[in-house]
């Protein structure tokens, strides 16, 4: 009889932590970006890919040289572009001929919690800058995050990101978008 009270516990803190436990407040949805911007510095896409929802969607806007590309990509495509855009900018790096540092910063401008606080609502910016002004992807996005199983997850991204390429004669934006 102690055996099954003590499952019973554990079954309903287990409950508790995962499914109908803490709700998501503006601390919580602070820190997954605080954890974004770790991860992206750490050139990680697999910490990036944890923090994405399995019913993930992301629809996308980038303007590169004039001509804007839309794709709407799901957790698995995601995660696959994530890891190579890390591998392009690995390759940038070697192409100059020295270590880029990648510089990511954003902003929150606007935080909305649903009313049973198990969702949110972001707005915001983010800029990721390698070699200075070598390349710069400036993103405006709309991301809606939810707890799942105890953590703060991606769910749904309306991005928009202009891309920009410099250099200081490293390289033509031709010659980049040639390799």
């Amino acid at each position: 009889m102690k055996q099954i009270a003590i499952v019973i516990v554990l079954c309903v803190g287990a409950w508790y932590f995962f499914i109908g436990g803490r709700k998501l407040d503006e601390p919580m949805v602070r820190d997954y970006y605080h954890k974004e911007a770790r991860a992206i510095s750490a050139n990680d896409a697999d910490k990036l890919c944890k923090q994405l929802s399995r019913k993930a969607v992301i629809e996308s806007k980038t303007t590169m040289m004039g001509k804007t590309v839309e794709t709407t990509h799901n957790r698995d495509e995601a995660c696959e572009a994530q890891h190579r855009t890390f591998e392009k900018l690995r390759g940038i790096s070697d192409q100059v001929g020295s270590i880029l540092a990648i510089e990511y910063d954003y902003q929150i401008d606007k935080v909305e919690l649903a009313p049973d606080r198990k969702s949110a609502s972001v707005q915001g910016t983010s800029v990721l800058k390698m070699g200075e002004s070598l390349l710069q992807f400036k993103t405006s996005f709309t991301q809606r995050l939810e707890r799942e199983l105890g953590q703060v997850r991606l769910v749904h991204a309306e991005e928009a990101t202009v891309v920009r390429v410099g250099g200081r004669g490293a390289m033509s934006q031709s010659e980049f978008f040639r390799k």
